[in-house]
């Protein structure tokens, strides 16, 4: 992996020893955006957390090496996110922002950049404003926000990573929706399969015949220049004939192994997205720093088993391996 390009360097390495070395953070769980399809741990609950919480907190982590700030829509809360970063970048913590996108500005963009911002991470399913604009439940003009709000991250230099979730609704728009991701200057793509989301009775999987054609033509037209991230996918790739070449990776999960989640009321999920189980609270007596030292059951249980809900989605009558 270049060194220029830390973008997943925990999910590059060999899993090892379970240490806590990734922390999201949901800054915030309001959104402006309503989407389905939201990993949000109890979206809209009026929980937050300061900046300066956020900074006590990770500065007693001495093995840690990325923070990512999350949501809800975690630019509701701009300046505890600059002020975060700016430390994490004095600290030499890599940090990243997963955003919509909507509420940002080219001075904000600049000011996140100067600060030290390791990368922004922008979910990108759409090509058309109409079809983004039903997803999400916004007005079309959003789309138009969206994508010029994407070119200034990228004029301005900020390392800028674009999710497209993988799904019965992109499943057929994967190589228009990779082109256009290209065309706005981004070259960072990165992949989310699709998994069952039980509290939105979300469960539109790609099958997998589906999913083995969007990945190699995906691959196939990769351009010379272009990073193509494949997530939630590292279970069965080998399973489905999928290879890592330069430029293409299937990453490894982290979830539970190296990073957890913490969410504004103190809450420690092992994921928000695939596995979120509150294993403690940190205001209730967990401590971070020794939660793998002195682990939860419920860290045990989930590290014993290693479960994997993207697995269970493509292969629901067969048992996880």
């Amino acid at each position: 992996m270049a060194a220029k390009n830390r973008y997943k360097s925990l999910e590059l390495e060999t899993p090892g020893v379970y240490e806590l070395e990734g922390l999201e953070v949901g800054v915030t769980s309001n959104c402006n955006y309503k989407c389905d399809y939201c990993c949000a741990y109890n979206r809209d609950d009026g929980e937050c957390i300061s900046a300066q919480e956020v900074i006590r907190i990770i500065s007693e982590l001495p093995r840690l090496k990325r923070v990512r700030l999350s949501g809800g829509e975690v630019t509701l809360k701009y300046q505890d996110c600059l002020d975060i970063v700016t430390y994490c970048a004095a600290h030499g913590i890599d940090t990243q922002l997963n955003t919509n996108a909507t509420l940002l500005t080219e001075e904000r963009i600049h000011a996140l950049r100067d600060a030290g911002l390791s990368n922004i991470h922008i979910s990108f399913n759409y090509t058309e404003p109409d079809a983004y604009a039903a997803y999400y439940r916004v007005h079309p003009r959003m789309y138009e926000r969206l994508e010029q709000n994407i070119r200034l991250c990228t004029e301005a230099g900020l390392e800028t990573v674009l999710e497209t979730l993988l799904f019965e609704g992109t499943q057929a728009n994967m190589r228009a929706i990779s082109e256009k991701v290209y065309d706005m200057g981004v070259r960072i793509h990165e992949i989310q399969n699709s998994i069952v989301m039980p509290h939105s009775n979300w469960s539109e999987i790609t099958p997998k015949e589906s999913l083995v054609h969007s990945v190699r033509e995906l691959i196939t037209h990769k351009k010379p220049d272009t990073t193509l991230y494949f997530t939630c996918m590292d279970r069965f790739a080998d399973q489905l004939g999928f290879r890592e070449e330069p430029g293409v990776y299937f990453s490894n999960c982290v979830d539970g192994t190296k990073q957890l989640h913490l969410h504004g009321n103190g809450d420690i999920l092992i994921c928000e997205l695939c596995h979120p189980v509150v294993i403690g609270n940190i205001y209730q007596g967990t401590s971070l720093k020794d939660i793998y030292a002195n682990q939860p059951r419920a860290l045990s249980d989930f590290l014993e088993k290693l479960p994997c809900p993207a697995y269970d989605a493509l292969f629901p009558n067969e048992q996880n391996a």
